[in-house]
């Protein structure tokens, strides 16, 4: 995943943000797609210290710096603002959905967020305020779903592994079921570890 950086030049001095618990998804209710230095100087014009967003996500899947990363954003309200990432999505979706590449780019991005600031909450501004953002045919539950499924799959892999060692060495002749109690997990891999040092004397 790539993050083209747009060096844009901010208005005043950014507050740093201490926590962040979550990440807040907008559209830019544009007809067609719009760069981050466009939105940015629409928040300038307001008067603001620059772009609220903290990336913009273009419907060619390009991901765009806004606001530093580190930094209080302007895009959900003051007290959300606080603790969130702000992320938009270039687009119009409350009268079109938005491309298959901006739905890769976005998740990417949000896996990518959630490696350094561990497990987020995954938001529409409308989770926040009153507002239609980021569209009623933005797919909100399709992107949390595929942010969750690598989490899942990773979190069953080493299990998928101690079942083909176990195998292989003879512990078990079927399969286990990645979802059966811990306990049994825990056995078989005390087990393939003693098999293992038994094989190495």
């Amino acid at each position: 995943m790539q993050i083209k950086e747009t060096n844009l030049k901010f208005n005043g001095q950014l507050k740093t943000r201490r926590t962040t618990r979550r990440v807040i998804i907008h559209h830019t209710a544009t007809n067609g797609d719009v760069p981050a230095e466009t939105v940015h100087n629409w928040h300038l014009s307001r008067e603001w210290s620059g772009i609220g967003y903290h990336y913009l996500v273009r419907q060619d899947g390009t991901i765009e710096r806004g606001r530093p990363e580190n930094t209080i954003g302007a895009h959900a309200g003051s007290e959300a603002n606080k603790d969130s990432i702000g992320i938009a999505v270039a687009g119009n979706f409350e009268i079109e959905k938005p491309d298959e590449r901006q739905i890769e780019a976005l998740v990417a991005l949000i896996k990518n967020i959630i490696k350094r600031y561990g497990n987020l909450e995954i938001l529409g501004h409308r989770d926040i305020m009153p507002t239609v953002c980021p569209g009623k045919l933005f797919p909100l539950e399709e992107v949390r779903k595929k942010v969750k499924e690598e989490d899942i799959l990773k979190s069953e892999a080493w299990k998928l592994d101690i079942i083909k060692e176990a195998r292989d060495k003879g512990l078990i002749t079927i399969d286990h079921d990645p979802d059966e109690p811990a306990s049994k997990w825990f056995v078989l891999a005390v087990s393939l570890n003693l098999l293992n040092l038994l094989n190495k004397k």
